[in-house]
This record gives structure tokens, sequence and C-alpha cells, in this order.
């Protein structure tokens, strides 16, 4: 059976064997199952080769080939391309608060509500204001970047040939920003959303459809824009030469409650934690794993699409005693691990040990139960 969230650890308790001198059950773990990390699409650059440490991670931001996570400890992680040193994080930094990512640079912003970055600094993108505090949200673009105060003002800086730091004098209350490649967006609080940059609107990136309203989420990716709205629905606008912009009518958007843009396809994320991708395919960045399960948060790069879901329980095909002792049989996705862990008493839980899952199968024996007349067992990732 598939394991199964319920806040009542005891009622998810399935009785699967009575035999000698054991009672044996499996129960779910609902309470032990924690969000991981999950890429797919273009890998030339291993921006989708998950490294080791992505436990605890709240927020995820996407340059054009690398990748950033946010721990709740404050402390990132960064993989993929490094040729402009993105990657590399200078020492020290463990304080961080929000991130975001460029191009080919990266940027975080501390507790103190300052911005830090590092990278490509070739239009002076990691150098912003002196003055610039109380920041709470950041995003890059081509080589530029942007901030939110905790007033509601935005902040720009770096490359500006097209216009894309000049924010509007009249932006005030936003609650949201995000940059595309030489635009950048805003929402306001009151659900309508800003845009700037490109002056010569190649695409339409800075058309905001005159009666959209209602938006709770944007993102921007090269030359396309997305809004998500209360109803669930999704609003694109700007270069649609792959599909990019509006999501297709097949996909049945009315539960979307955050979106993501990369170069030339897009995200959403519904509120029943699956995900929906359109536009550009070459890379298999549109096409969405099966194993992502519950998914919470959502980004995209260039060609490659990260998320932070919960990872699919493994399903019990056999419990039975041999020589007097319990053995599991597991089937489940292929390279993943999992941890099994016991109990007597459905509360004091102690690790078995951790076992892979080869092909999609795998078991566990459990060697100490001659002392115990009940075991329980459950899974955790």
């Amino acid at each position: 059976m598939l394991n199964r969230k319920s806040n009542s650890l005891v009622k998810q308790l399935k009785p699967l064997i009575a035999a000698f001198i054991f009672s044996v059950l499996l129960a779910d773990n609902g309470q032990a199952q924690s969000n991981i990390v999950f890429a797919w699409g273009d890998d030339l650059y291993a921006q989708t080769n998950l490294p080791a440490g992505l436990t605890n991670v709240v927020a995820l931001a996407a340059g054009a080939n690398h990748t950033l996570a946010l721990r709740s400890d404050g402390k990132v992680i960064a993989w993929g391309d490094d040729s402009a040193h993105q990657v590399t994080l200078p020492p020290g930094f463990t304080n961080a608060m929000g991130i975001g990512a460029g191009a080919n640079f990266s940027l975080i912003v501390r507790s103190n509500g300052t911005v830090f970055g590092w990278g490509d600094n070739t239009f002076n993108q990691l150098t912003p204001p002196p003055t610039l505090t109380n920041v709470i949200a950041v995003a890059g673009g081509q080589d530029h970047s942007v901030a939110l105060r905790k007033d509601g003002t935005v902040v720009a800086w770096g490359d500006d040939y097209y216009g894309q730091t000049n924010v509007p004098a009249d932006l005030t209350n936003a609650v949201a920003i995000a940059a595309g490649s030489v635009f950048s967006i805003a929402l306001r609080n009151d659900g309508t959303v800003a845009a700037w940059g490109d002056t010569l609107n190649t695409f339409g990136e800075l058309d905001v459809p005159p009666d959209l309203n209602g938006v709770v989420g944007v993102a921007a990716g090269s030359y396309h824009a997305l809004a998500v709205q209360t109803n669930g629905m999704v609003v694109g606008w700007g270069n649609d030469n792959q599909g990019e912009g509006n999501p297709p009518v097949s996909l049945y958007l009315t539960n979307a409650i955050a979106v993501a843009a990369g170069s030339y396809h897009s995200l959403a994320l519904r509120s029943d934690g699956t995900i929906a991708g359109w536009g550009l395919n070459d890379q298999g960045q549109i096409s969405i794993p099966a194993s992502v399960h519950g998914a919470s948060v959502i980004a995209a790069g260039d060609q490659h699409s990260v998320a932070l879901a919960l990872p699919l329980s493994p399903i019990l095909l056999s419990i039975a005693p041999t020589n007097g002792h319990i053995r599991l049989q597991f089937s489940s996705l292929s390279n993943l691990t999992y941890s099994i862990q016991t109990s007597t008493n459905l509360v004091n839980w102690e690790m078995l040990g951790t076992t892979a899952s080869t092909n999609g199968q795998y078991q566990f024996e459990d060697t100490n139960t001659a002392n115990f007349k009940r075991r329980f067992y459950r899974t955790a990732f």
C-alpha cells in the first residue's frame, strides 16, 4: 500500500501478518516524510545533478544553467555551471533568508535585509546601491538585479541598456518581483502587475493584459511573463514562439497557485501538489518526473526545472517471518534511498538502517525481534 499523510499515526496502522510470537504492522510514515529537491531537463552543466546536503530546503532559484537551494538554517547550496563562479559560494554565508538567480550570477538576501551576490559582475549586477536595506526578496535577469523592500518599493541595478533597471516612479505597494532577460515585473498588493525594461518591447513582454487583476504570483522568462490569479487561472504574455505563453487548454489549469518561467518553457504548481509544464521540451524540461509528488516550490532555468516535493512512498510487497526475523520487501522508484525505522509503541522510533532501491525493488530484514511481541515499522526519506 502507499503511505499516506494523516494527523493520527495510530489510525494509519494496517495489520499485515500475525505469525509465531509476532504481531507485525506497517505504520504509514506521514510525520517522517520530508520535502526533497527534484530536478529535470538539460544537464549539460550538471544543473540537474543534485549535490549532497540538500536537506531542509525551503526555497529554490534557477539561473541559466545553475541552481540554488536555501536551507532552513540559512545555508545556501549551489550546483551547475560555474564558468562565472556563480556556484562557488564565498565562505561564511549562512544567514540567508532569500535567494535569487540571474543568468550567470547568484543573489541572497541576508537576515539583516541586505543583498549579497557572486558570479558574473560585468554590468555591476552584483553591486547594489550602498544604501539598500530592508530587502525581503531578490530576482536576477540576464545582467540586472531587482530587489523588493519591506515597504513595498522596488530597487534595480546592473545593465540598464534596455531600461530594465529603470523602475517606474509610481510603483509602490509591491509584494513580489521577477526578472526576465532585459525586463522586470512587479506584483502590487491590489493584484495588478507592472512591467518595465525592453524599450523595444520586442516580444510584447511589457504588454500586461489591461484587464489582468486578482494576481497572486508572477514569473518572468527570457521574453515572456506569467501571472497566476486568485481563481487558479494562469495568464501569459510576451514571446510565444515555443508555446511558452498562455498554457494550452488541455492542461485545465484552474487550480494553479504558483508559476515559474524558463527561457522558453513554463511551469505551474497546482493546489494538489502536481506540476504542469508547457512550451519547449527539447531537453525534457517540461517532462515532469513521475516521482514528483506533493510539490510546494517550483523554479525554472534556461532549459531545466526544479521543484521541492514529497517523495513517493514505497509500496509494501510482502512481510513475513524468516527464521525468527522479519523480512520486508518493497517496490518503489529506482535510485531512491529510504531508511527503515521500528518502534514497539508507535511513539519512540529507532533507526534500523537504510536501503537503496535497485530497479525499483528492495528488501530489508530485521534481525533483532526475539525479545519483542510486537514490532511496528515505517519508512522515511
